[in-house]
């Protein structure tokens, strides 16, 4: 947002202050990477899943902090996302510890159970619960406590070809279960062997929450969640479960959808005309699909009866580490970069998820900023997924968090494969979870 000359003149006061401040704490600190002795500034490494391109959008806001900040000086350290939990647990064993970390909350409770994460100071606290809304803050806490500023805070909604249902003469996306599947039936095309051309919905495969998550959504818009809120009693064979895990094979008995017609592919290439995803994918498709994004639209999850709006928010969220011998430095480095502004009304955290995802912070004075509120006025889709977290339910976290959600994707692949039907998928990891929070 272009603030007033006034404004601008406060968030600098603000800035020029957390130097100042930082600067006389750290001052004479070893470096952490430092071996030999000599004082110097502190170094903070900071360990995400923000490589490539991302990393390249994170920087400048990096190199923002370095500059004004010469005792305390922040460091990247980029790994790929299927490796970044195993780094955080590798560099803890070898004490090679990074002092802040980009954690997925559904980790949080294995995390905070090995004691990786720190419990975070007082204002941080304070700041995170009057500032963000009550699906990040839920996503952000682990047994009730906060451990990190929210980051990216995602719901799931219904993506759709407009123009794919408009050629199939539908001129509204599905409200109801029924709708989506006869919608789905309507709008699948094969050739002359039987072979899938056209793929009226498809679900994204590839890695356990990719799967999960929208199935979870789906149990949301039928009234039910897949662990208990004090995450002591698995709750996929309640009568929610049973039925959404029945209605998402039905898609793949019936040959509506293949598991060989890879959505992730043919969405983008408008082969397939509706999928369910989180908001972050607004984002690849406009930098995909180009002038074809025009033609992609969101809506609420259908429901059994159209009557009931679901979904589930998954969150990351920005944590220090409890063996960093700098936490103090790294809340403060992080309380910047999450509070303060510094560009047109963003934070940092809010500028960069626009630039690197074309995806919005859930801060309230982001959400109350120029650019945002310019975005979210043209952005329909956008919108969707915003709306989405007024309603979504928080991912469960319980701290066999990775253990559950691997047990859950393999037994609904096994269901799409026809390996295994929905009823005996039901059982198994209804077994198999609860066995896990028990523990």
């Amino acid at each position: 947002m272009n603030k007033k000359m006034a404004v601008r003149a406060v968030s600098l006061a603000v800035t020029s202050a957390l130097a100042v401040s930082l600067a006389a704490c750290g001052s004479g600190k070893e470096g952490s990477g430092s071996d030999d002795g000599k004082k110097g500034p502190v170094t903070l490494t900071l360990l995400s899943h923000y490589a490539g391109a991302q990393e390249e959008k994170l920087k400048p806001y990096v190199d923002m902090w370095n500059k004004d900040h010469p005792d305390i000086q922040v460091k990247l350290e980029p790994v790929d996302f299927g490796e970044l939990l195993k780094t955080i647990q590798a560099k803890q064993t070898a004490g090679q510890v990074a002092d802040i970390m980009h954690v997925y909350s559904l980790w949080g409770g294995q995390l905070t159970k090995n004691k990786v994460l720190a419990e975070p100071p007082a204002d941080v606290i304070d700041d995170v619960k009057k500032n963000y809304p009550d699906a990040s803050v839920k996503g952000a806490s682990i047994d009730g406590k906060i451990y990190g500023f929210p980051t990216e805070v995602n719901a799931y909604a219904l993506f759709y070809n407009k123009k794919l249902l408009k050629e199939a003469g539908f001129d509204n996306p599905p409200k109801t279960w029924d709708e989506m599947y006869n919608m789905a039936k309507t709008l699948t095309k094969k050739d002359g062997s039987g072979k899938i051309t056209q793929q009226g919905f498809g679900f994204v495969r590839g890695y356990a929450s990719i799967v999960d998550q929208p199935f979870m959504s789906l149990m949301a818009t039928a009234g039910g969640q897949l662990i208990s809120d004090d995450l002591t009693k698995a709750q996929l064979d309640s009568d929610a479960g049973k039925k959404t895990m029945d209605y998402a094979a039905k898609f793949y008995k019936d040959g509506i959808a293949d598991v060989s017609f890879s959505v992730s592919k043919t969405f983008p290439a408008e082969q397939t005309a509706m999928t369910i995803q989180a908001g972050w994918y607004a984002g690849s498709l406009a930098g995909t699909m180009k002038e074809a994004y025009q033609n992609i639209g969101a809506a609420p999850l259908p429901s059994p009866d159209g009557s009931k709006k679901g979904s589930i928010a998954y969150t990351w969220m920005w944590g220090v580490n409890n063996k960093s011998k700098y936490q103090k430095e790294a809340w403060e480095f992080l309380k910047w970069f999450n509070t303060v502004s510094v560009k047109d009304g963003l934070t940092p955290e809010g500028g960069f998820l626009l630039d690197a995802f074309n995806s919005l912070s859930t801060r309230k004075s982001d959400l109350d900023a120029k650019p945002i509120k310019d975005k979210l006025a043209g952005d329909a889709v956008l919108k969707t997924f915003v709306d989405a977290l007024n309603y979504a339910l928080p991912e469960p976290n319980p701290a066999a968090g990775t253990e559950i959600q691997d047990i859950l994707f393999k037994q609904i692949e096994s269901t799409w494969t026809g390996q295994t039907t929905p009823e005996a998928a039901v059982q198994a990891a209804q077994k198999d979870i609860q066995s896990k929070l028990a523990k």
